[in-house]
């Protein structure tokens, strides 16, 4: 018991040795030191004195350390993070659900098959009791500003931040008991930060099929400020597709637009639509001139601008970027890949990261992986994890931040 009470004597004489040497570094100098930092560097600063807690706690650090990481052009902030989750069954306290954090950088990733197995860090995140035994899938749905976004059975959402590991479960959004039974459903959702506002927005879209293809389709927007949902009216648009991406302050989603329908023939166009938050604006986005309606493509983001992933005949998959917003000239065609092949039979889900030598690094769907092609050999690679051996839940890219969920 003495050595402890000397031991924290100590302690506090240190600190007090400090504390003036700590009060007269300049704020502006700490800003230009703390921006440069790894969150979890920061973390630990924060605890050091009340005022470093202070401003490293403050949006204008908060917003300026994401924004130099983001700028960052040799990827070091940048990890590719995965989920998987764990039920632990105690008499105590019944089922939790565990959620684990796996992450690799981008050199990892991208060099997988230099070393053949890539290592992954493993920091378990959230614990919380379940509310029922039943529970079957977890997705992770997007990711923004360092925030994750994470869906449980389509019907509890819990918002993340990796780095600091704090989560937030967000308010039930009630679609799911609005809507009629139906044997047929699809649910949407993606997460983005409203600049005009400083608010981080959910968006969820929900599609219920009836008989002779009548349909209801109902959409709810959350505001991280006022921890609430609310319901955009006058919705028209028919969601079929799961997957929802935020560019350039607007939500994009695929939908279908019947055109004709027959006793045995029913037609659709497949279109992408914009929705304003801002404004509460519907607009239509154009495809490439190449891309038709019979093609099978999926919408998604890239460097921060729409893509589209086009799967033709043959396995040939060809990768679209729109370059400018908006504008249908500017959809570029930036890989081909001639004959894609996995040796499990999955399909390119979705695009990563594109480097600056052409290199694509994807995800693989239904069963989650993580691939690099290289169009300068035109191969294909797949990444295996050294002391990871779990299925994937997900994986995504995410840049450190410390917004607080």
């Amino acid at each position: 018991m003495r050595e402890r009470t000397q031991e924290k004597k100590n302690k506090l004489c240190t600190e007090s040795q400090f504390q003036p040497i700590i009060s007269s570094i300049p704020d502006d100098i700490l800003l230009e030191i703390f921006t440069r930092l790894p969150v979890r560097s920061l973390m630990r600063l924060s605890c050091v004195s009340t005022s470093w807690h202070s401003l490293i706690s403050s949006p204008d650090l908060v917003k300026s350390h994401h924004k130099r990481l983001t700028e960052d052009k040799e990827n070091e902030h940048r990890r590719i993070v995965f989920v998987k989750v764990e039920r632990q069954i105690s008499m105590r306290l019944g089922l939790n659900l565990r959620l684990g954090q796996f992450e690799c950088s981008l050199h990892s990733a991208f060099s997988c098959a230099v070393p053949d197995k890539i290592e992954v860090t493993n920091n378990c995140v959230i614990s919380f009791p379940a509310e029922r035994y039943g529970f079957s899938t977890f997705k992770i749905v997007g990711s923004c500003y360092g925030l994750v976004l994470i869906m449980v059975d389509e019907e509890i959402m819990l918002l993340w931040n990796p780095a600091t590991r704090k989560y937030r479960k967000l308010p039930d959004f009630g679609i799911k008991m609005e809507h009629k039974f139906s044997a047929y459903s699809c649910l949407s959702c993606g997460i983005g930060y409203d600049e005009s506002n400083d608010d981080f927005k959910v968006l969820v879209l929900s599609c219920v099929f009836y008989a002779g293809m009548q349909h209801e389709t109902l959409a709810k927007v959350y505001s991280r400020k006022t921890d609430s949902w609310k319901k955009i009216e006058d919705l028209k648009y028919c969601l079929i597709e799961q997957g929802c991406y935020y560019v350039n302050g607007i939500f994009h989603f695929t939908h279908y637009d019947l055109l004709s329908r027959a006793a045995w023939n029913i037609t659709f166009e497949r279109k992408i639509v914009g929705f304003d938050l801002v404004n509460d604006i519907f607009k239509e986005i154009e495809l490439p001139e190449e891309v038709n309606n019979y093609d099978n493509w999926n919408l998604g983001t890239l460097e921060g601008c729409l893509s589209l992933l086009v799967c033709c005949r043959g396995n040939q998959v060809n990768l679209w970027i729109m370059k400018e917003y908006g504008v249908k000239e500017s959809w570029t065609k930036m890989v081909v890949i001639s004959c894609f092949q996995d040796p499990d039979s999955n399909l390119l889900s979705m695009p990563l990261i594109l480097s600056e030598d052409g290199q694509l690094l994807f995800v693989t769907w239904p069963s989650p992986k993580l691939g690099v092609y290289d169009p300068n050999q035109n191969s294909l690679k797949y990444s295996r994890f050294s002391n990871f051996n779990k299925d994937l839940y997900g994986a995504y890219v995410f840049v450190e931040s410390l917004v607080s969920p």
